[in-house]
């Protein structure tokens, strides 16, 4: 697969997601931009090939948090990734690397546990 990134609620018409997006390119990463109301579909769906034109069912929840899915990406891209929005910063909080546990999980759903166990992570310390 391909090194992407999906965005959900961070899209170019924002200034954090100007900069998250050329930042992105820069790294000759495929963006995918995901719209609330395709949050109802499989992570892994959205980050296949055709799923941002295909009707996605309609989600239990739209989640309210900017969000970043890292898709196929190596060890070192990540680091420079990160290290890249850090240098300009770009703060995202929730993001989440796509794994065979959670490929299966609707978006949505994913975002939340996401939030949930960084609110948990926050609060333990």
């Amino acid at each position: 697969m391909r090194p992407k990134v999906l965005l959900y609620r961070l899209g170019e018409e924002t200034q954090k997601g100007k900069a998250l997006c050329e930042i992105l390119n820069d790294m000759k990463l495929l963006t995918l931009h995901v719209e609330p109301e395709q949050s109802g579909e499989t992570a892994g769906k959205l980050v296949s090939t055709n799923a941002a034109a295909t009707a996605a069912p309609p989600p239990e929840c739209i989640p309210e948090a900017e969000f970043m899915l890292l898709c196929g990406l190596g060890d070192r891209q990540l680091d420079r990734l990160l290290a890249a929005l850090r240098r300009a910063g770009v703060s995202v909080p929730y993001k989440a690397v796509l794994t065979e546990h959670n490929k299966n999980w609707k978006l949505c759903k994913l975002i939340e546990e996401v939030a949930r166990e960084h609110e948990l992570m926050k609060g333990s310390h």
